[in-house]
């Protein structure tokens, strides 16, 4: 399992805490090379085209989608329905 710091980890699930999008639930989906985590939620943002989120900007929960790890890491797409019953959304 890929660790990205001492509070987020691969499938882990964040809520967003600022922006338009506050108070949606997130799966953690690697980091870029600007130290951003990479956020999914289909269909709109996904394994192929994640959103960019700034760390201070996401609340960790103590929840993982543990299902949706493989398929993050194959880089394939999730599927939305698949998605929110996976995350309880």
């Amino acid at each position: 399992m890929a660790e990205f710091s001492l509070a987020l980890a691969l499938g882990q699930i964040v809520t967003s805490r600022q922006g338009k999008d506050a108070g949606m639930l997130y799966v953690v989906s690697g980091v870029d090379d600007k130290g951003r985590v990479k956020v999914i939620r289909p269909p709109k943002f996904n394994t192929t085209h994640p959103k960019s989120k700034n760390m201070k900007h996401l609340q960790p929960t103590n929840r993982r989608a543990d299902e949706l790890i493989a398929i993050i890491e194959a880089g394939q797409d999730i599927d939305a329905g698949y998605f929110h019953r996976s995350v309880g959304d």
